[in-house]
């Protein structure tokens, strides 16, 4: 005789993005909630960075008449933010998400927080 199987309850499911309180599955990569210490959303705005130098070296370019660089690099000041995820582990650090949607990404650290808080509450903790 087999032993059933039940299903398991899934805390958030977007796209590749998968969590439930035993697994954080993000694109490619699976990882163990049990492993999981903590989480965080950051914004990351080295593309805006980038933006701003490449305006800079349009307003310069600009002397000879070229606006496309200026163009180009408020694009990148404007659109080049992104919001990651980042678990923290017991060995390091590693980027599980990545979205320009700030909503979507705090959606996804939140139901992370939970699936740790679901995991802690089945083991009594």
């Amino acid at each position: 005789m087999q032993p059933r199987r039940t299903a398991e309850e899934v805390l958030f499911e977007h796209g590749a993005v998968k969590i439930t309180p035993a697994r954080v599955v993000s694109g490619g990569t699976t990882d163990a909630v049990a492993n999981i210490t903590s989480v965080k959303a950051a914004t990351d705005t080295t593309c805006r960075v980038y933006g701003a130098f490449i305006v800079l070296l349009g307003l310069l370019l600009a002397l000879t008449r070229s606006t496309e660089a200026i163009v180009l690099g408020v694009l990148h000041a404007v659109f080049g933010k992104y919001t990651e995820v980042v678990l923290t582990t017991g060995a390091a650090e590693q980027k599980a998400f990545r979205a320009r949607d700030e909503k979507l990404a705090l959606e996804v650290a939140s139901a992370i927080d939970l699936a740790i808080m679901k995991r802690g509450a089945l083991l009594g903790r």
